[in-house]
């Protein structure tokens, strides 16, 4: 656009102002006698009509009267070069100044440099309503920011350079007059430090790059944060934290942050923080059928009160269509909607969604602060994203990393370890699993290669895995002894102390019953030899090593079979005084190491505890027991030989006590604590057998090998002891028990009845002259599966209750029953009951002779003699 200006005159129209400067400026005002055009390069606007007797005044006022008349021409004054057009308030600066400094004429700030024009040309002290584009409480006396280039006030030698060649004039009209980046009001804002000594200067270049803070912000830096947060929102380059906030002006600005705002310090705007307490997930806990989300009424980042309603569910009640609220339980930010309106809710596990409480956020100052991992000052890690919830993108989110988690780790002990992964490495402890996969899927310590302590490195126990037979199997990195065999995992994967390589994942490598760790290096009792962890019978006589070395334990539910035999008096493990802890002769049964050696009591009298066996109760014949005593049994290789013993005395030989035939317990002769001998029961379960008295089907079926297993106490599960059973029936017939005892048992005309089978003495009564037992036919000597062991025609049961050892008239069965003694025949001649007959009398007449009102009745006399 051409001006039609002269070219050959810099200034035109006279007005004192060169052509270029008003035409970049010039400015169109409606005035009552229309339209003024000031700064016209072809017009000097001579007293227009805004040049008004008062505004004359005011400007002659201000400039002075020689100044005034200078100003003036033949044509007046110009309003173009007088006026001050600054809106909404003038700033001062007639245009005329503004133009001698090549200043807009229109801005207070001309350069946008945070001074104010009068200020930037101004010399000696100033007073300041406003500093570093913000105002202050009164004013602030300052000196001008050039007075030291400056002889006076209204030089403007130094004004009329470029320093920094950008083409504009130094001060008022170039926004970084010594051309290092930082506007000229940015470096007076901090033209001192602390201590009073000069800092930036405006119009030194050299002062760009220190960052005196050490807020990882130099001083140019400090003031391009405001380029992204606004003009006036750059930092302190003499302060680490503009913001008062906890977090350095270098980290927020990197991190995308804003420094300038201290409020923005407990914000967590990447949601990372997590539910550390688990009780933030909301649920609908009354699930019952097919129930949808109807409505979300919540935001992800919305603050919730307690008991707030988060979402609504609709679900049919009482074959209505209803819609629930889905209420909180914690108060806290909403950090998560798991479900969508019209989503089916599956489970009443399921989180619908998540609420994070105050404490477990991750905010900004968190993230900032995750750099001291422990919290002692010292900075041994890095400071997270605050605007990326996965900083390291390991797949865990930096609050569960920061905040930390707890693991339960079972080394030699159980133990809750806290565990605080670095937000910042993928693998923290760079065993070869991410941080992630160590806290969701192994539940192992991401900050420790070796979990759990047992020398092998988490990646390989649940990666690597190991190899046995073929197969590949792996360990649980958070256990020491992943089998719980006594060994640890890293001892089992090498042919370490125990100089065997064994199975990690299973406690007894060659299944003999004993765990690979009691092999070896932990072996269970005192005085014994090493057995071979991958060899089930190590000495080769038929008997697995563990059943041979088995101890007592609750645990494991098994019984010992641990008999230490010696044939003198002998120290047990820690006694060193015979007198005050040792022990007899005999076979003393080993609990284990908590328990020691267990006793039966003072079966002698003779006010010593004695073994589970005397010397004379045990098998010994041809076993060899040396001086110094010896294990009933010993699975170590080269062990005196015992399987073809029966120490137990029970009938049957050790081998045949074994797993692979009776399974029952070679030192105890009854395994199942039902009073028969294991020898006993087999004989007579194999002859049931034999004989097809039983169904071998139907006892399988509830896992017994005959009608008396020596390893059952009630062998046909039917809730009756074995010793208790009559399984031949050959015991009295309760028929006629009750017509000798109750002859009105079965006639409501006939009150008589001398024992009564409906009291609970009268059932035991009849219920045990019923059955003669297996355990009384073992004390007698007949057979429990033969009715007539004698084949007398009179069963065993009838038989042994009537005899009468001791001749008295009274019939054993009956004796026992009532207390009395059938080898003494004095009870016979005693009247118990005190009702005038003897006992031997009410025998005679089967009334009741330990009861008054029972007695024999009319007609039935007795003499002294019967």
């Amino acid at each position: 656009m051409e001006l039609g200006t002269n070219p050959n005159l810099r200034d035109t129209d006279g007005d004192g102002l060169n052509d270029r400067w008003e035409s970049e400026y010039s400015y169109v005002v409606e005035t009552p006698s229309g339209e003024v055009t000031l700064l016209d390069p072809l017009d000097g606007n001579w007293d227009c009509y805004l040049l008004t007797p008062e505004v004359k005044g005011q400007i002659q006022n201000d400039i002075g009267s020689s100044e005034w008349d200078e100003m003036g021409s033949q044509f007046g004054h110009s309003c173009d070069a007088l006026l001050d057009l600054e809106q909404p308030e003038p700033d001062s600066l007639r245009n005329y100044v503004e133009e001698r400094y090549d200043t807009n004429p229109l801005e207070e700030d001309s350069d946008g440099d945070l001074i104010a024009d009068r200020y930037e040309i101004a010399f000696g002290q100033i007073q300041l309503g406003v500093h570093c584009g913000v105002p202050v409480f009164g004013t602030l006396n300052l000196q001008a920011p050039y007075s030291e280039h400056m002889s006076g006030h209204g030089d403007r030698t130094w004004f009329e350079q470029d320093m920094d060649g950008d083409g504009r004039l130094n001060g008022p009209g170039d926004w970084d007059t010594d051309g290092d980046g930082m506007p000229d009001g940015f470096e007076y804002c901090y033209a001192l430090n602390s201590d009073g000594s000069r800092f930036l200067n405006p119009a030194n270049a050299t002062d760009a790059y220190g960052d005196t803070d050490e807020d990882g912000l130099n001083n140019v830096e400090e003031y391009e944060v405001a380029y992204s947060w606004g003009p006036e929102n750059f930092t302190s380059p003499l302060d680490a934290d503009t913001d008062n906030d906890g977090m350095p002006d270098g980290w927020e600005h990197m991190s995308g942050i804003h420094p300038n705002d201290g409020s923005n310090a407990d914000e967590d705007p990447d949601f990372d923080g997590y539910d550390a307490d688990g009780d933030g997930g909301v649920r609908y806990t009354e699930l019952v059928g097919i129930t949808t989300v109807h409505t979300i009424s919540v935001e992800v980042g919305d603050y919730v009160q307690v008991n707030s309603t988060v979402l609504w569910v609709r679900t049919v009640q009482s074959s209505q269509y209803v819609n629930i609220p889905i209420k909180t339980l914690t108060a806290g930010w909403i950090y998560s909607i798991n479900v969508e309106v019209g989503q089916e809710v599956t489970s009443r596990l399921q989180d619908l969604a998540m609420v994070v409480e105050e404490s477990e956020r991750f905010t900004n100052l968190d993230e900032y602060n995750a750099r001291d991992r422990d919290g002692d000052g010292f900075v041994d890690g890095r400071s997270t994203d605050p605007l990326v919830a996965d900083t390291d993108g390991d797949g865990l989110i930096d609050g569960i990393e920061v905040i930390g988690w707890t693991i339960r780790i079972v080394d030699q002990g159980v133990k809750d370890v806290h565990v605080r992964s670095d937000p910042g490495a993928f693998d923290t402890d760079r065993d070869g699993l991410s941080d992630a996969a160590e806290y969701y899927d192994y539940f192992t310590n991401a900050t420790d290669r070796d979990t759990d302590s047992d020398g092998l490195e988490d990646f390989t126990e649940v990666i690597d895995g190991f190899t046995w037979n073929g197969s590949v199997y792996f360990t649980n990195a958070s256990s020491h002894d992943t089998d719980l065999d006594g060994l640890a995992d890293g001892e089992e994967v090498i042919d370490g102390l125990d100089q065997y390589i064994t199975h990690a994942n299973n406690p007894d490598s060659d299944d003999d019953g004993l765990f690979d760790g009691s092999e070896v290096l932990n072996i269970p009792r005192p005085w014994q030899g090493a057995t071979n962890p991958l060899n089930n019978d190590t000495d080769g006589d038929g008997q697995p090593d563990g059943w041979e070395m088995q101890v007592f334990s609750v645990q494991h539910n098994t019984k010992s079979h641990s008999l230490w035999i010696s044939v003198t008096n002998w120290l047990p493990p820690g006694c060193e005084s015979m007198i005050e802890c040792g022990l007899g002769p005999g076979g003393w049964v080993w609990s284990s190491y908590l328990g020691g050696f267990s006793t039966s009591g003072d079966r002698d009298g003779d006010g010593q505890m004695d073994p589970k066996y005397f010397l004379h109760e045990m098998n010994l014949s041809g076993f060899t027991v040396p001086a110094n005593g010896r294990w009933a049994l010993n699975p170590a290789w080269g062990s005196l030989p015992d399987s073809a013993f029966d120490i137990d005395n029970d009938t049957l030989m050790n081998s045949l006590e074994a797993p692979n035939r009776w399974d029952t317990n070679p030192v105890d002769d009854d395994t199942d604590g039902d009073k028969l001998p294991d020898g006993w029961e087999v004989h007579f379960s194999e002859l049931s057998l034999s004989l097809g008295l039983v169904d071998n089907n139907t006892l399988s079926a509830v896992g017994a090998r005959g009608p008396m297993d020596p390893k059952m106490d009630d062998s046909d599960v039917d809730g009756i002891n074995d010793g208790q059973e009559d399984f031949d029936g050959d015991g009295l017939n309760r028929t006629h028990l009750l017509n000798r005892y109750c002859p009105g048992w079965n006639d409501p005309q006939n009150s008589e009845c001398h024992i009564d089978p409906a009291s609970e003495a009268g059932n035991n009564f009849y219920d045990d002259l019923e059955n003669y037992t297996n355990f009384e036919e073992y004390q007698n000597g007949t057979n429990p599966v033969d009715p007539d062991t004698d084949g007398d025609q009179w069963f065993d049961g009838s038989e042994v209750y009537h005899q009468d050892q001791d001749g008295d008239g009274m019939w054993a069965g009956w004796e026992y029953y009532f207390g009395f003694d059938p080898f003494d025949p004095a009870d016979a001649n005693i009247d118990s009951d005190g009702d005038g007959y003897l006992n031997k009398c009410e025998n005679k007449w089967n009334t009741n002779p330990k009861s008054a009102i029972s007695f024999p009745g009319q007609g039935e006399l007795c003499s002294e003699f019967d």
